[in-house]
């Protein structure tokens, strides 16, 4: 892959020379959940951030969400009465 400023999360996969499970291994997350951010679902920033670090590793430069574009970042949560909420998810009556 050419080297340049900014990357969209689509190419980082498309030009990957590893397979989504060695990836998946190298950033310590499932190989399902490498899939999902791939395809565009919302992931947690620290999952994220693991993933480019990997993707940083196998490329050979730096690949942070300061330079990568097309990531679906979740909400941060929140705590509510002892309950945990995900901004994210819809309110249900």
């Amino acid at each position: 892959m050419q080297e340049k400023s900014r990357y969209t999360l689509q190419e980082l996969f498309d030009d990957l020379p590893i397979s989504l499970r060695q990836l998946g291994i190298k950033a310590s997350v499932s190989e399902v959940t490498v899939a999902r951010i791939r395809d565009g679902e919302a992931a947690q920033r620290s999952t994220v951030n693991r993933l480019l670090k990997a993707m940083s590793e196998v490329y050979g430069r730096q690949i942070s969400l300061a330079n990568v574009t097309g990531v679906n970042l979740r909400k941060a949560t929140k705590t509510v009465g002892g309950e945990v909420t995900d901004e994210n998810l819809p309110d249900v009556a």
